[in-house]
């Protein structure tokens, strides 16, 4: 029997690096994030992941020592099918490792998941040695787009998938940084057409596979090969389209990548007023050169 389950977890495996294949979104992610995170050879690294085995296993061949933690059991049993060895799981935001470890980490598609973001990469910084870099990948959020107006048709919006939030905007995203991070590096990329055309391709196998195709369940059986099949075929089919398409860069992005480096963690509050009003909502509510509203 545990043969059988042996075989059965390598053709899991096997399927999953074949969809991943075929899965422009995930691969330029990848190359995307590699590029960002560098050489780590010879240092110490964590992987904050929503369940993406296959990217952990290729991150891994960047050299190095790398962890990976997560905040759900589904993301560690499916990440477990590609990575030979223990997956941390984070209790209520808190990582259990300790101060100044870390010299690299890598946030995939995972911060929207923390239901207090900011707290959360208070504790990624104590973690991190000074000076460290963090490269996060998440969900770039445009709620007026068509993008997300198929995602909310589809039921494919985060949220609706157990996600605190849909994603970030930049400056959401920097004010979630500042206090503790300087961002040198901001990169937007996967335009519209491309996203729209990978969410129309989503909702179908969701009608496949109720959970995304690269998240495998704990015990995988017979079934959930047959709907890799399945799914493979159907990426075949939509890959020259989908390549295509994820080519017209000059459209706006819907996917976003941030580079930063950790420093001392220091609030930065924005001054007020006395009247209790911030410098920004005076110069929208006044005339600038006098004291005069409008």
């Amino acid at each position: 029997m545990r043969e059988m389950d042996n075989n059965l977890d390598a053709e899991v495996r096997l399927w999953q690096e074949k969809l991943f294949s075929r899965s422009i979104r995930r691969g330029r992610a990848l190359e995307r994030i590699k590029t960002l995170v560098g050489g780590t050879m010879n240092l110490t690294c964590l992987e904050i992941s929503a369940g993406d085995g296959v990217i952990s296993s290729k991150l891994r061949q960047l050299g190095g020592s790398w962890k990976t933690a997560v905040a759900t059991k589904d993301a560690a049993d499916s990440i477990n099918y590609c990575v030979n060895e223990a997956i941390t799981l984070i209790p209520d935001g808190k990582l259990p490792f300790e101060d100044g470890v870390f010299d690299r980490l890598v946030i995939v598609d995972a911060l929207k998941h923390f239901a207090d973001d900011y707290e959360f990469l208070h504790e990624c910084h104590r973690v991190l040695k000074n000076d460290a870099w963090v490269i996060i990948s998440e969900t770039r959020r445009a709620p007026f787009s068509f993008v997300a107006l198929l995602k909310s048709a589809f039921g494919l919006a985060a949220t609706a998938r157990g996600a605190a939030r849909n994603g970030y905007t930049e400056t959401e995203l920097f004010d979630k940084l500042k206090d503790g991070f300087d961002v040198p590096e901001t990169i937007v990329y996967s335009n519209g057409l491309f996203e729209s055309f990978a969410t129309i391709g989503e909702a179908i196998q969701k009608a496949i596979t109720t959970v995304p195709y690269w998240l495998v369940r704990e015990n995988a059986a017979q079934g959930e090969l047959q709907r890799f099949r399945r799914l493979h075929g159907l990426a075949n089919l939509a890959f020259p389209l989908a390549w295509t398409l994820s080519k017209l860069e000059f459209i706006p992005g819907h996917k976003l990548l941030v580079k930063s480096r950790r420093r001392h963690w220091r609030p930065r509050r924005q001054p007020k007023l006395i009247d209790g009003r911030s410098i920004a909502e005076a110069a929208i509510n006044t005339k600038i050169g006098t004291a005069a509203p409008f």
